[in-house]
């Protein structure tokens, strides 16, 4: 746990250096380290508050709170791992909100040829494919639901990558290291080709849960630019799956 602590510490927080006491401290779903990190920079600036954001896999953020990880404000991609976080910060349950959601495709590496999309009926396609770990990465979660009601999972499951986070997965999608991919609508890019987009009765509502984790200063005002921010449906979120419902 030591080791993978160090990791998070050296690739997930912005800047370098020994820790900010004075500093927040926002731990974020590896799917959204991009936009958060703008988000901490306009925060940083208007509030004159520094802000260390930290990117992992959900999973992977609420197991290193457990183990003693210092936290303020957190954004995760899954419901079952804010309810856990909650056990080891009651104040979330107060404070959690849901700020937007996401939607799964299938994706390939982006080739001159584009390739025929996929359909949902009859047997999963051939070659190798990555999905996050589905014990622990909510892309992962939501892809293992969706094939097993597709009726895909027996067939994909043995020649799949597991994939550490969403961003992780995408690499694999980007580099063309596989054939096709279970990854986030707002990571793809013009380096993938998205093949099928699995529509939400197979992946079950996707929705990111933001909360507090601390009383320090500023960490309620953080949370408020987390979830009143534009920038998240302009990276390719989508609002709250009730928002959606009530279109």
């Amino acid at each position: 746990m030591r080791f993978l602590w160090l990791l998070i510490w050296l690739f997930g927080v912005s800047g370098c250096g020994q820790e900010n006491p004075q500093a927040l401290r926002w731990l974020v779903a590896s799917s959204t380290a991009e936009c958060a990190r703008q988000i901490a920079n306009e925060f940083q600036q208007s509030r004159g508050i520094t802000v260390e954001v930290i990117s992992a896999s959900s999973g992977s953020l609420v197991r290193q709170v457990e183990n003693g990880l210092r936290a303020d404000v957190a954004l995760l991609a899954s419901d079952e791992w804010m309810n856990r976080l909650e056990s080891v910060r009651p104040i979330a349950v107060k404070t959690r909100r849901v700020p937007f959601g996401n939607r799964l495709v299938i994706a390939t590496r982006s080739r001159s040829v584009a390739r025929a999309p996929i359909s949902l009926e009859g047997n999963p396609p051939a070659g190798r494919w990555v999905i996050g770990i589905p014990s622990s990465v909510p892309v992962g979660m939501h892809g293992k639901k969706a094939l097993q009601k597709l009726g895909w999972w027996a067939d994909v499951n043995p020649r799949a990558v597991r994939a550490a986070n969403s961003r992780a997965a995408v690499t694999h999608v980007n580099s063309g290291t596989v054939d096709l991919g279970l990854i986030w609508a707002s990571d793809t890019s013009e380096q993938c080709q998205v093949l099928a987009e699995i529509p939400s009765h197979l992946t079950g509502p996707i929705a990111y849960h933001a909360a507090r984790l601390s009383q320090k200063p500023g960490s309620q005002q953080l949370l408020d630019a987390i979830c009143d921010s534009p920038l998240w449906i302009h990276r390719g979120f989508i609002p709250p799956p009730a928002q959606e419902s009530n279109r």
